[in-house]
């Protein structure tokens, strides 16, 4: 294995590793080879698949993802290892996009499966499954599923909550927000035929040492192509994915 190889993939794992630490729906169940080169992923999200010709909700799901020998020139092989019905996924793989460049994180492609689960992404116009497409376009309006936010920023942020109450953290979402439903049984349309109440956002008994750490972080501005909002984040950030609260426009951060 080449060194360069070698380093990309340890990067991979320990940032994905603590991806999977801080995110409560998400976790490594199975890692092969050292640095690791193929993945087990559990996701805890509201989907869907079919069962007996109808479309049911489901909280858990398994992904497969295999580093390739020639990765990260090459893409990662995802597929799942339990049922979804969803456009982009079929039982051999999962279209995670066509424009795959070897600067992109195994993490971002770890984050998009889960945002595809949850049908905060989607594509209808070229699908791997033809029926979970039309389905998608008669229930847009009951869209995203799981508004869960799945980007390291706003887990850092609310790791806190989370730890307290094991809640779902939502953001700010374009379309209707469903709330995490309890077991419960399938409407018609497949989607849960209720919701359970949002969970309240609680504070740590740590807060002011947790604040107090935060302001000895340096801080740089940065602003939002899509709509121009202002933000202040720490320079550890710096190179993520993240979604904009007003306008929800997915931008990589860098220093305004």
């Amino acid at each position: 294995m080449s060194n360069v190889r070698l380093r990309r993939l340890t990067a991979d794992y320990e940032k994905l590793k603590e991806y999977a630490r801080l995110h409560p729906r998400v976790r490594l169940l199975q890692v092969d080879g050292d640095p690791p080169e193929r993945y087990q992923i559990q996701y805890q999200l509201i989907s869907v698949r079919m069962v007996d010709s109808e479309v049911r909700p489901v909280k858990s799901h398994t992904v497969e993802i295999v580093l390739p020998r020639n990765y990260p020139r090459t893409p990662p092989q995802c597929r799942m290892l339990s049922p979804v019905f969803h456009p982009n996924i079929a039982p051999h793989a999962i279209c995670v996009g066509d424009h795959w460049t070897a600067g992109e994180s195994l993490q971002s492609i770890v984050i998009r499966i889960g945002e595809m689960l949850a049908y905060q992404s989607y594509n209808v116009k070229s699908p791997l499954n033809g029926e979970a497409a039309k389905w998608a376009e008669e229930h847009k309006e009951q869209l995203p599923l799981d508004p869960v936010s799945l980007l390291p920023e706003e887990v850092d942020e609310s790791q806190a909550a989370h730890t307290a109450t094991r809640g779902a953290t939502t953001h700010r979402a374009a379309r209707p927000r469903r709330a995490l439903p309890t077991d419960q049984p399938a409407s018609q349309s497949g989607l849960p035929a209720s919701e359970a109440p949002r969970q309240p956002r609680t504070h740590s008994a740590t807060a002011a040492a947790d604040a107090s750490q935060e302001a000895a972080e340096e801080k740089v501005q940065v602003v939002c192509p899509g709509c121009q909002t202002e933000y202040q984040i720490a320079t550890t950030h710096l190179g993520r994915r993240v979604r904009c609260k007003k306008c929800q426009h997915v931008f990589s951060l860098s220093e305004g």
